[in-house]
């Protein structure tokens, strides 16, 4: 489905530095200014994108944890067994994950 073409430009006046702010939040959600103002304007929710040491660091941890939630799957499913040791290791290693997130991030 194609977009509603915009037909329309909409002139408003700002100083600089309120250019600039504007500017500086449409850069961290990944927005151009055009389509921060926008949406802004629409009432849309507007979420900064996440830093790229975020992103890496949830992305490495993540794939850790749904490798060890597949193997053990694979002994429930084919040993009809859940190895407990891994299992409290496994929510050991997350608990401190999200501790570790929460001081750094929030």
């Amino acid at each position: 489905m194609k977009e509603d073409p915009r037909d329309f430009i909409v002139p408003i006046r700002m100083n600089f530095n309120e250019k600039e702010k504007i500017k500086m939040r449409a850069d961290k959600t990944g927005k151009s200014l055009s389509t921060f103002i926008r949406d802004s304007s629409l009432g849309c929710e507007i979420k900064e994108k996440p830093d790229k040491d975020f992103y890496d660091l949830v992305i490495k941890n993540m794939g850790k944890f749904i490798r060890t939630l597949d193997e053990l799957e694979r002994l429930l499913y084919h040993r009809n067994f859940i190895d407990e040791r891994i299992l409290n290791n496994e929510i050991a290693e997350w608990r401190k994950f999200r501790m570790m997130i929460k001081e750094k991030y929030l």
